[in-house]
């Protein structure tokens, strides 16, 4: 298993958000190592994507690690108890990330049940991903993605619509949500 070096996330957001199917992500807590396959992944394009954070170059205290250069964990909470983890691509001038809406479980779970990673918050709170890990490297000792050489075919990836972006306008009917076909 190979950790995906800094250089994958500087890229093409929709490409970075395709080629993170079949990654593994991998979380270290409290000696404890918990690992899951990504099977599914929504690309937000940064400064002129609405359902994006950083929409209109918008800077807060939630989004300062959307400019980050690519390759750190943006981690926000939404509806005031759901944890979401994203992967922060491109460059700190390009404000781009990769929400990693769902895995499925490969080791350290209680349970291999795939619905268990199923969802972003689900994700988080299985994989113990909180507020804490929001600007960390994925490079670090808690967190990372690696290659383990599981390959997707293209024929298996499917494109839609981002869910949960009504607010969006124009944006919220781009194919950017990427899954495996099962």
């Amino acid at each position: 298993m190979k950790i995906l070096p800094l250089s994958f996330y500087v890229r093409d957001t929709k490409k970075v958000a395709i080629e993170l199917l079949g990654k593994l992500l991998v979380r270290k807590y409290r000696g404890k190592t918990y690992c899951a396959r990504i099977v599914e992944t929504e690309a937000y394009l940064g400064v002129n994507d609405r359902a994006c954070h950083t929409f209109g170059d918008k800077r807060t205290k939630r989004t300062r690690s959307m400019y980050l250069d690519g390759g750190h964990a943006y981690v926000y909470l939404i509806y005031g108890m759901y944890h979401c983890l994203n992967v922060v691509t491109r460059t700190r001038e390009h404000p781009e990330a990769v929400l990693i809406r769902a895995a499925e479980p490969v080791s350290g779970f209680k349970t291999i049940d795939k619905k268990l990673l199923a969802g972003p918050g689900k994700l988080c709170r299985e994989m113990k991903i909180t507020k804490k890990e929001d600007g960390l490297s994925l490079l670090s000792e808690r967190l990372w993605i690696a290659d383990d050489g599981f390959k997707v075919p293209r024929s298996q990836v499917k494109s839609s619509p981002r869910i949960g972006i009504d607010y969006a306008k124009e944006h919220k009917d781009l194919p950017l949500r990427f899954h495996i076909l099962v």
